[in-house]
């Protein structure tokens, strides 16, 4: 509140985008999050299809980028029909919102490997090492770290942008063409000192 008082919010110049957002420009939305159980994997769903639902581009996508829980074990008996539920209804939401430049929905799932340090098995540094290897395998990297892929990617290779989501954040009218506009920027383009 005190910091508020402080210091006023100036907002970030953006490209206009309000007619949609342009190939080169490109996003991909994803939201990095556990498969634990029928209902999180329909609900998980939903949520997909109310954000897309409200932020519909034919240059927008959207995505799961998903784990198991921690386990004493690499694999459990409950993961293959959840695994299975999930590739189910992505596929159905691709049918359903067919384009005719491809899936808008996919699917990127992570097996469990063995952390000795914590001695279970989990998915490999949580949120920050799923969004790297799906930076690594948008970027023409191996697929090895995912073991199920849902979706044909081909129309990935385009993305210049991810937009990353927790489970419960919501994705409000049009959000998502602001902030592709916003990155699209030239005065927001990162600069990387070596230094």
């Amino acid at each position: 509140w005190f910091a508020t008082l402080l210091v006023a919010p100036r907002p970030l110049p953006r490209m206009d985008f309000s007619e949609g957002i342009p190939p080169e420009s490109s996003a991909l939305v994803v939201v990095p999050t556990m498969i634990t159980g029928t209902e999180n994997v329909e609900h998980l769903m939903d949520a997909m299809e109310v954000r897309f639902l409200a932020n519909r581009d034919e240059n927008l996508f959207f995505g799961l980028l998903t784990d198991f829980r921690d386990a004493g074990e690499e694999k459990l008996p409950e993961d293959e029909p959840l695994l299975l539920l999930a590739r189910r209804r992505i596929e159905e939401l691709n049918e359903k919102y067919r384009t005719p430049k491809g899936d808008t929905f996919f699917l990127f799932h992570r097996p469990r490997r063995f952390n000795p340090r914590e001695h279970v098995w989990m998915g490999y540094e949580r949120k920050r090492g799923k969004l790297a290897e799906l930076n690594s395998y948008l970027r023409g990297g191996s697929r090895e770290c995912f073991s199920l892929i849902v979706g044909k990617t081909e129309s990935l290779s385009k993305v210049k942008y991810i937009i990353t989501l927790d489970t419960d954040t919501q994705l409000p009218r049009d959000a998502a063409r602001q902030l592709a506009g916003a990155m699209a920027h030239p005065l927001n383009r990162p600069q990387y000192d070596e230094h």
